[in-house]
């Protein structure tokens, strides 16, 4: 009993930490495999597959039963039962509809892995924004800590004399803040483990933070790799060209289906004595055989045959503008790419150094007295700008690879 008791609580404190922290990888293994919304779109697959099983049904035979009485109770002509047995027999319109319904299950597929992948790019996106607004209640508390510094010190000043109450009130002003601006950056950050955890399925479970650092991928692509590598995998064009088979698989049913439906039937009737005195008969079996054939005056109508050829048309031309769209999407995320490059590398190391050397240069002369609060707060507000700056390139970086690489139908983010 007290090794289950120890084991459980083994057990709740592994939980208790892999609620602490959450990284990249088992972030987007959570959302694979937990996320509700993915997991009621993957039925589609297995629905579409029941569908393609049911068209291969053939059409029921038909049993008939008659009896028949010719007066027999009166004028004792007999009576007889005849039984009939019928089927109805189309011509090709099984395995057209077997194709629809193929066709129709590979679009559930690509259309799948088409929901897989912008789910994927956002929850991605939503996890590198939680790691912006991670850095972002870091560079606050740190100013907050260096207010609160300053005001500490401000308080011992005034006591001896150094300062007047106004600095020392003014500074106290600043600490508090700088103290409120780290707190609504703090809730921003808990705001954004929550949108986690709600991609993971489990909007209760309590991340506290999550793991990971924003950096600038610096990878080189040309349009010509990147459309290549999207004609291969993006799934949603890969549903539009399907969607063209589809319509040309319908095309055939509609033609099967004006096809004449023949339906042969088989008969056998079992016949009384006719004991009527005037025209007395035996007792006799007859067998009958036949075969019923519509006459397709309707087939005169050819308007559903035109409409299944235009929709083939019409398929075609999605499918056509789908690509060109494509290479423009591909087009135009590359350039947000190169240019969130561009711009996160105009903030450099030495350049934040620099920032956070005049930052403890003006503490440390403010609190010898030799320069102004004013100055201080210029160069803590240069020194934050500076590194909210930097992170925000850096996100923008990342969210522009993720968008280029969402656009191929390929991605591989490692964070």
């Amino acid at each position: 009993m007290r090794k289950a008791s120890i084991i459980s609580i083994l057990l709740l404190g592994i939980q208790g930490l892999c609620a602490q922290s959450l990284n990249y990888k088992l972030f987007i293994d959570s959302v694979m495999s937990n996320n509700q919304a993915y997991c009621a779109e993957k039925l589609n697959v297995p629905i579409s597959e029941a569908l393609y099983k049911a068209s291969k049904a053939i059409p029921n035979p038909s049993l008939s039963a008659t009896y028949g009485n010719n007066s027999d109770w009166s004028k004792q002509m007999g009576q007889s039962v005849e039984v009939e047995l019928s089927q109805p027999i189309t011509f090709g319109v099984i395995s057209a509809r077997k194709q629809v319904a193929k066709n129709e299950a590979k679009i559930a597929s690509a259309n799948l892995d088409d929901y897989l992948l912008n789910l994927k790019a956002e929850a991605t996106v939503s996890f590198v924004e939680a790691l912006l607004a991670r850095d972002f209640s870091q560079i606050a508390y740190q100013t907050y800590g260096n207010m609160q510094r300053l005001a500490s010190g401000d308080s011992l000043r005034f006591v001896k004399g150094d300062i007047s109450e106004y600095d020392m009130l003014q500074t106290r002003i600043e600490a508090r803040m700088a103290q409120q601006e780290y707190l609504t950056a703090v809730a921003a950050y808990h705001n954004g483990l929550v949108v986690l955890d709600l991609y993971t399925g489990n909007p209760g479970r309590g991340t506290k933070a999550v793991e990971g650092q924003l950096v600038n991928p610096e990878k080189d692509y040309t349009v010509i790799e990147l459309t290549d590598i999207a004609l291969k995998n993006r799934p949603d064009l890969m549903s539009a060209k399907q969607s063209v088979s589809l319509a040309e698989s319908q095309a055939r049913l509609v033609k099967r289906e004006r096809l004449p439906e023949i339906e042969v039937s088989l008969g056998m009737s079992v016949n009384s004595e006719v004991r009527n005195e005037i025209a007395p008969a035996p007792k006799f079996v007859g067998y009958t055989a036949g075969v019923s054939l519509p006459l397709p005056f309707s087939n005169i109508n050819k308007g559903n045959v035109k409409a299944s050829q235009l929709s083939v048309q019409q398929s075609q031309l999605q499918a056509e503008a789908l690509r060109n769209q494509m290479v423009s999407e591909i087009m135009q995320a590359l350039n947000n790419y190169h240019m969130a490059q561009r711009n996160a590398k105009t903030y450099t190391e030495e350049l934040i150094q620099d920032a956070e050397k005049i930052l403890k240069g003006r503490i440390y002369a403010y609190q010898r007295g030799e320069t102004s609060l004013i100055e201080v707060l210029a160069a803590q507000e240069t020194y934050n700008e500076v590194r909210k700056n930097y992170a925000e390139a850096l996100c923008q970086c990342m969210t522009a690879w993720i968008e280029l690489q969402k656009v191929t139908g390929v991605l591989e983010v490692e964070i």
